[in-house]
């Protein structure tokens, strides 16, 4: 007999794909951004992401999914 199967709630899986997409353009352009002297505008970015992933999961999380 198999155990019954989970479904991963939105509020989970969608800022988890946003972070690994966050995480993969911070890889790939941060570095560039930082050599070009524009440390304000990667750290801004990367925090305006952080937030918006965050208020994602609390938005979700309330409505249930």
């Amino acid at each position: 007999m198999t155990p019954p199967k989970r479904k991963i709630k939105k509020s989970v899986w969608l800022p988890a794909i946003l972070l690994i997409y966050f995480l993969a353009m911070a890889i790939m352009f941060g570095p560039e951004l930082i050599r070009a002297g524009e440390i304000t505008r990667f750290a801004v970015i990367s925090a305006i992401e952080i937030v918006v992933i965050l208020l994602c999961h609390i938005f979700y999380k309330k409505r249930g999914q």
